[in-house]
């Protein structure tokens, strides 16, 4: 009996290769890889697809390999290339609708600004390639007959990985099993190879660190690391792209999360490391300080900043919550560095600091991706803006007059005007100082402990501001990575 065929499209980085890995291990497949894509690699030709396997199944020799096999299935990762210069971002996968029938196709999407993310990682700075890879695989998944193909996201994948294999399995015919999740065939070895490049890409060189996840582990893993390595223009820019498309396959989810949001009045937002880089701009402004302390003093800057790292800890710990000035409380952290080395008063020079810490600060402040849509947006909609935040009121206020975001919002509300920290009763203070009910509101922030906890603790709605982690429209609280993703949530 002749296996048949299973496709498995997707972006590269999406976690196809996870697919591959989980398929394996099932003793009815066999499983392979870019036949399309590959097919004719080094033929001296420009770059065309290989549809070979969909013409001349019995005739190639993949599937003939899987039949010898006694396999019922040959599934293939049949991902696309990442230059599209060349073409391999926007051939047709599957070329004919009788192609889909014959294949049923799963969709693997992964957040695009994620997979951005990896593809920097292993070198891959094209970000218009990403672009074109995204809008000819939604291409095909929207031009697919009905009933042929079906969508898993990786977010969801990884969160409920024998949920979402169990819908392949269904969708593909393949009998579905536990022993699939636990991963005991060897990495590479237990593949069908095209050809020999192919077999050394997986088994011998793996380029770039391809596979390194994946190969690693032994089961599913739910948090791949971030790498950080995207700027706030190519967040934006590949969020402006594609960011709807990707969202749109949160379906139900999407669309709950906006009919709640639609209902709430009051929206607020934590301001450092939510609505702008705090953690990059106060550190450049560490830094220039201490490097005038080092030029000064000659003090080496890895022991200032050992220093300062912990005067930081214990000077913060009250949250800012004592009614000090910003001025004061930077005094008292420079004064605190310089009085662990020995270094007598000099007013000047702490002048000289506190300015220079100042306008550093001021200079490099920059709001997050979609910042500054988003609250336009919300303001365009009726809704009230409120600012809770933990540090000096007075400093607060300069960095979203800095920001450009002043009129946008309602009220700021810090740990320093009301004299409490957001884990000791701030909530509930500016919830009865602006007689607003919880549920009346969401509130967005970066920090599970000193955000999420407290606000939810009172009733309000919640939405984890998370840029290291997965998207995830679907848990409590809900997780996103971008603001330009909530705009998009709450765009109708």
């Amino acid at each position: 009996m002749e296996p048949q065929i299973r496709f498995i499209i997707a972006c590269p980085r999406s976690g196809s290769t996870l697919l591959m890995r989980i398929f394996v291990e099932s003793p009815v497949c066999a499983v392979t890889s870019r036949l399309v894509l590959m097919g004719k690699a080094g033929s001296g030709e420009s770059f065309s697809p290989d549809n070979s396997i969909l013409e001349d199944p019995s005739g190639h020799k993949v599937f003939r390999n899987a039949m010898d096999s006694g396999k019922q299935f040959l599934v293939s990762k049949e991902e696309l290339g990442n230059n599209t210069h060349k073409g391999e971002c926007s051939y047709d996968i599957c070329p004919h609708p009788s192609t889909y029938c014959m294949v049923r196709p799963v969709f693997l999407i992964r957040d695009p600004v994620r997979v951005f993310d990896s593809w920097k990682k292993v070198g891959w700075t094209d970000a218009q390639s990403l672009i074109d890879c995204y809008h000819n695989v939604f291409r095909m998944l929207h031009e697919a007959p009905p009933d042929t193909v079906l969508c898993i996201l990786y977010e969801q994948l990884i969160q409920e990985p024998q949920t979402e294999i169990e819908r392949i399995c269904e969708h593909w015919g393949v009998p579905f099993s536990n022993t699939m999740l636990s991963f005991k065939r060897s990495f590479g070895s237990s593949f069908i190879y095209l050809n020999d490049r192919e077999r050394t890409i997986y088994c011998e060189e793996k380029p770039l660190g391809l596979f390194a996840t994946v190969e690693a582990k032994s089961s599913v893993e739910r948090d791949v690391p971030y790498h950080g390595l995207l700027s706030n223009a190519e967040k934006d820019h590949i969020e402006k792209n594609v960011g709807r498309l990707y969202l749109s396959c949160w379906k139900d989810d999407l669309l709950r999360l906006r009919d709640i949001l639609a209902k709430k009045s009051w929206i607020g937002f934590d301001l450092d490391d939510t609505l702008h880089d705090f953690r990059r701009s106060s550190g450049q402004a560490t830094t220039k300080v201490l490097e005038q302390i080092h030029q000064k003093y000659g003090i080496p800057m890895d022991a200032l900043k050992e220093e300062y790292a912990k005067v930081l800890k214990a000077k913060t710990a009250n949250a800012f919550s004592d009614g000090k000035t910003s001025t004061d409380y930077r005094r008292d952290r420079f004064a605190s560095v310089l009085t662990h080395f020995s270094i007598p008063p000099d007013h000047q020079f702490m002048h000289e600091l506190l300015a220079s810490y100042e306008t550093t600060l001021t200079a490099s402040l920059e709001l997050k991706c979609g910042a500054s849509d988003l609250l336009s947006s919300l303001k365009t909609n009726g809704k009230k803006i409120i600012v809770m935040t933990e540090g000096p009121q007075d400093a607060q206020e300069r960095a979203i007059q800095a920001l450009g975001i002043k009129s946008s919002i309602d009220f700021l509300a810090t740990t320093n005007k009301f004299a409490c920290s957001k884990t000791d009763g701030l909530f509930p203070q500016v919830l009865k100082y602006l007689g607003i009910e919880p549920n009346e509101m969401v509130y967005i922030g970066d920090n599970e402990q000193r955000d999420m906890e407290p606000a939810m603790a009172e009733g309000i709605f919640a939405i984890h501001f998370a840029e290291t982690k997965h998207v995830a429209l679907n848990t409590t609280p809900v997780r996103i990575n971008t603001l330009r993703k909530l705009q998009f949530i709450l765009a109708r």
